[in-house]
């Protein structure tokens, strides 16, 4: 449950930070980039076995 907190959390920083573009022109894109490993991770533990990393 602990990692699916932590990729919500990396998911939603990440597109809160894609959305900021006050903040220069690198930083959407650290956002994004974030957002992207924030969804595959979702992703990897929604569907994966039980939820980890060890097979």
């Amino acid at each position: 449950m602990k990692n699916l907190l932590a990729a919500g959390f990396l998911f939603v920083g990440g597109a809160i930070l894609m959305t900021v573009s006050e903040m220069g022109k690198v930083v959407p894109f650290l956002g994004a980039a974030c957002a992207l490993v924030g969804v595959g991770l979702l992703v990897y533990i929604v569907f994966s076995e039980n939820g980890s990393y060890e097979k």
